[in-house]
């Protein structure tokens, strides 16, 4: 794909037949590009069609397993194959749908088979047990055999798998240059913007082919000879979309060229700033019928938010009970080895820059709570003994399990810190306060990547701060899972905790 520097430069004729065609130097060469019967639009209803073919396929492929006869009220009842594959078709209709209303059948989407399967087959489940339930609750239950129910969820999950992953396959080639659905566009605008969505729309969106540029004065000005050549390029198939990167360009002369680009049979778009290319579709809102970008949203709303509180509060709860054992010994060890408090309690932020009172065993000598505060080093004498098995192990921490039932922690998110260091940071780093944006929490994805402990300079800290940025970006229940499971690796076999 090239793109030719210079206002109104088109592809050069020995990279790119097109403009030999519209110079009509090669045209016995060059045929026109048929416009494709198949559009992207189309790309999806064919992508549902498949589902519910999969599906309801898979219900016909266990038939075989279905049980003979089947006991309703102490009579011998056949299975009936027509109600079974009616079942099959139901519940792939209600996963296209589902799948639908979730942006699964996007183009983009389609060809990402690695970041959407794991939703689809989620969907897919959900949309079995619901049949299954809906079944129950009219009870006709009796009449799904089990093991034809077994055979098609897992047959039809296998299709899914399958059919996403060919998909995407046939899709790519298809989108090459060249090819039925290669995204020709025309880029109207020579400054930095212009250059980088060329830039961006490459490194997102393999099937796409710049095949011109255009300043926008030949594109307003009649008798500039560029209308003549969008037009050619259109007649021949070689152009889909037109895109404006005019940032600078005022009212009058915008809507002018609007209203030149409006003869071409083609989408005309526009990229106003650089703030709509560093921010995907999902940012895009509205606020009635107003189109609003959205710079910064909250990373739990909504149902998000209910899980995370039910994860809290739930498994927070088994934790702490499980860990009530253990507790009572660490509090056993702390007063055998001398006097001195059990607790050791110290000022944090939490969401919104909240000040909340952190628990932890007490495992120093010392109890620094105010605006100098010095972070455990390897060897510190400020640490106890049994202060350094409960630190190794992550021991001194269990107590905050009761900050989580307070509402004050999570069990997964960001590690708060000293005020002081917080107050530190946020000088240095730019997007430290960032992390209050949600709750802090006992283990985070930091801290299972390596970065557990002291930060012994600023850039220790800031490549923590992009682990932390990560999570709040990419919260979700799976996530916390995830990280909850890596830690316990991480305590069995701690790494630089002192």
């Amino acid at each position: 794909m090239s793109i030719l520097q210079g206002e109104g430069a088109e592809v050069s004729e020995k990279e790119d037949p097109i403009s030999s065609r519209v110079t009509g130097r090669r045209a016995a060469m060059t045929p026109p590009r048929r416009r494709a019967f198949i559009s992207r639009e189309m790309c999806g209803d064919m992508a549902a069609a498949l589902v519910i073919m999969i599906v309801t396929g898979a219900a016909f492929a266990a038939l075989p397993l279905a049980e003979d006869v089947l006991i309703v009220n102490n009579v011998a009842v056949n299975s009936n194959p027509v109600l079974l594959l009616c079942t099959g078709l139901l519940a792939g209709l209600a996963l296209a749908e589902a799948l639908r209303q979730g942006g699964y059948f996007r183009f983009d989407q389609l060809l990402a088979p690695w970041e959407t399967v794991r939703g689809v087959i989620w969907r897919w489940g959900l949309t079995l047990l619901s049949l299954i339930a809906l079944f129950y609750g009219f009870g006709m239950a009796q009449y799904l055999s089990r093991p034809w129910i077994l055979g098609w969820a897992f047959l039809a999950t296998f299709g899914l798998g399958a059919g996403r992953f060919g998909m995407a396959w046939i899709l790519k080639k298809l989108s090459l240059e060249g090819r039925s659905l290669c995204r020709k566009i025309a880029v109207v605008g020579t400054d930095e913007i212009a250059d980088l969505f060329i830039e961006r729309a490459r490194e997102k969106e393999s099937g796409l082919q710049v095949v011109t540029r255009f300043t926008a004065e030949e594109m307003a000005v009649s008798g500039q000879g560029a209308m003549e050549r969008a037009q050619k390029l259109v007649e021949a198939g070689q152009l889909d979309d037109v895109i404006l990167c005019l940032p600078d360009v005022d009212k009058a002369q915008m809507n002018q060229l609007i209203r030149r680009l409006s003869e071409l049979p083609v989408h005309v778009a526009l990229c106003p700033d650089q703030f709509w290319l560093d921010r995907g579709p999902s940012n895009i809102t509205s606020i009635g019928s107003m189109p609003l970008m959205t710079m910064h949203r909250r990373p739990l709303h909504g149902w998000a938010n209910v899980v995370k509180l039910v994860e809290d509060k739930i498994l927070g709860s088994l934790l702490f009970l499980a860990a009530l054992p253990i507790m009572a010994l660490c509090v056993l060890a702390i007063r055998l080895e001398g006097p001195g408090p059990v607790f050791f309690i110290q000022h944090r932020q939490g969401f919104a820059g909240e000040i909340f009172p952190i628990v932890k065993f007490r495992t120093m000598r010392v109890m620094e709570n105010d605006g100098v505060v010095k972070q455990a080093q390897k060897d510190d004498a400020r640490i106890t003994k049994v202060g350094r098995f409960l630190r190794r192990y992550s021991l001194d921490e269990l107590p905050q399990l009761w900050n989580v039932l307070r509402g004050d922690m999570s069990l997964v998110g960001p590690r708060p810190h000293a005020l002081s260091h917080d107050e530190y940071y946020m000088q240095i780093i730019a997007d430290y306060a960032f992390r209050h944006k949600v709750k802090p929490g006992i283990t985070g994805w930091a801290q299972v990547n390596g970065f557990r402990g002291e930060t012994a300079d600023d850039e220790t800290m800031k490549a923590r701060i992009r682990y932390d940025l990560a999570y709040i970006e990419n919260c979700s229940l799976w996530f916390d899972l995830r990280i909850l499971i890596m830690t316990i690796a991480a305590v069995i076999m701690p790494k630089n905790a002192y």
